[in-house]
């Protein structure tokens, strides 16, 4: 669903970047120093622009897909960004020839003869310009919708949280096990790496169930849903186990490289909570509310109970087909700083032993 969704925003962007470059090139094209095919009408023209724009979008979601499956996105920034903007680059020259060859005549020369003409064209110096610029935009909007979820950032850009709203989520907290011991055998800056590889195996499985993650905080990483998409398919209880899966494939290459495998614990609550963008230096989008309280302290107690997932009534109330689990009840939990008590439930896959 994560790369279908990529893919077609990446094709309507790069639909619409073609179909407005149209707009703003048709009744300047001859300034261009080419001619336009007699039998090209600004009709066509918009129908190529669609066609291009559409194998645009596929080749750019494709790399981007590749990058996201493979070793590639662990290589450092400045090498994944050079590799990609190569990529970039030459489908760029390819799709411009294409609508070269598709849309102007400027005198049956053959391509073939012609030395980097990319270079020497008035026609692509100009419209490298303005699809640089596009990609830009394009990656931004990307990064923007990575850092605060979809539809955040344009609700920024309006200044919707400027004014604090109150919103209904559902929250987990998710912190390393035994990190104080794991942390003293490594040291600090193989324990980093650890950390770093753990989390790059929750960003495998956060999306496909429309998580967003919140924050990082050490070893702790804080994910927050919708309460639609947290209990589709209860989403926000199968993500931890999911993690927990991904985890344990992934167990031989942690024991060879850090002498440690990497088992997290878990806290599920929800409710009412206020979102607001806050900071003038460093912006940010910031949750309060006792909820976000409330579901910190529920993670403490998984040692007590020695329980790797504990999930509030609240959750566990709304959560469906409950037989895929098995539970265990606590009632009149208590929390440290609240004065009343919780009902918690202490959750596992059908099936699974708890370690």
């Amino acid at each position: 669903m994560k790369y279908l969704s990529y893919t077609l925003e990446s094709i309507l962007f790069w639909m619409l970047a073609f179909v407005f470059y149209i707009f703003i090139k048709f009744n300047g094209i001859d300034n261009l120093e080419l001619e336009v095919n007699n039998h090209i009408t600004f009709k066509n023209l918009l129908l190529h622009a669609i066609y291009i724009g559409v194998f645009l979008g596929l080749f750019f979601a494709l790399i981007e897909i590749v990058f996201q499956k493979t070793v590639l996105n662990r290589l450092v920034l400045w090498l994944q960004l050079l590799i990609k903007s190569s990529a970039y680059f030459v489908i760029l020259v390819m799709l411009l020839t294409m609508a070269r060859m598709l849309i102007l005549n400027d005198g049956n020369v053959p391509f073939s003869s012609e030395r980097w003409w990319w270079f020497q064209n008035k026609f692509f110096r100009t419209s490298i310009v303005y699809f640089l610029f596009a990609l830009i935009v394009f990656l931004m909007i990307q990064m923007a919708n990575e850092k605060f979820g979809k539809g955040i950032f344009m609700k920024m850009l309006l200044g919707i949280y400027k004014k604090p709203q109150q919103v209904e989520r559902i929250f987990m907290f998710l912190d390393l096990k035994s990190s104080t011991t794991i942390a003293e055998n490594l040291g600090n800056h193989k324990y980093s790496q650890f950390i770093q590889d753990a989390f790059i195996e929750l960003n495998e499985v956060v999306a496909k169930h429309s998580a967003t993650i919140y924050q990082y905080v050490g070893d702790e990483a804080v994910l927050e849903w919708s309460m639609k998409n947290g209990l589709y398919n209860n989403n926000c209880v199968e993500v931890f186990f999911k993690f927990k899966e991904q985890l344990t494939s992934k167990k031989d290459y942690f024991q060879e490289k850090y002498g440690f495998h990497p088992e997290f614990k878990a806290s599920l609550h929800a409710g009412k909570v206020i979102f607001a963008e806050i900071g003038t230096i460093k912006k940010e989008l910031a949750y309060h509310g006792d909820v976000i309280n409330t579901t910190a302290r529920i993670q403490s107690l998984c040692n007590q109970y020695q329980q790797q997932l504990l999930v509030s009534e609240t959750i566990w109330n709304l959560i469906h087909s409950k037989n895929r689990y098995d539970s265990q009840v606590y009632r009149d939990a208590f929390l440290k700083g609240k004065d009343e008590t919780l009902t918690l439930y202490g959750v596992q896959k059908v099936g699974d032993l708890v370690s």
